[in-house]
């Protein structure tokens, strides 16, 4: 379709048009050709089900402890997953803790923690 419109009208209203088709954006003061998979192909629903991962980095001042981060996802069941690395005392026995870098897992009301050396 975008070849006819190019020998009818300008560029610009050619580019202009695909805003509304949903061929192309304007990102950046930029007009950009967007190629989207169509709703009826395979890959679409594929795309779909996979997680939406967002991801926070912790800064950190101390070059000794760079290992910090948290990301979170919902799942295909529409419940949460939280996935924390960070520097932390965890107990050993009642009377024993160590500082060291953890693994912590929040998924459906519980709490998984692994250390990681």
């Amino acid at each position: 379709m975008t070849h006819v419109l190019r020998s009818k009208l300008p560029v610009a209203l050619v580019d202009h048009v695909k805003l509304y088709t949903g061929e192309g954006v304007w990102r950046n003061n930029k007009y950009i050709h967007i190629h989207r998979i169509a709703r009826d192909d395979f890959r679409y629903t594929i795309l779909k089900r996979m997680p939406k991962i967002k991801q926070v980095m912790n800064a950190s001042d101390s070059p000794d402890h760079p290992k910090r981060g948290c990301v979170w996802f919902k799942m295909s069941n529409g419940k949460f997953m939280v996935i924390t690395v960070r520097h932390a005392y965890v107990h050993i026995t009642q009377n024993r803790s160590i500082k060291t870098h953890v693994w912590e897992m929040h998924y459906n009301e519980k709490n998984e923690i692994i250390l990681i050396r």
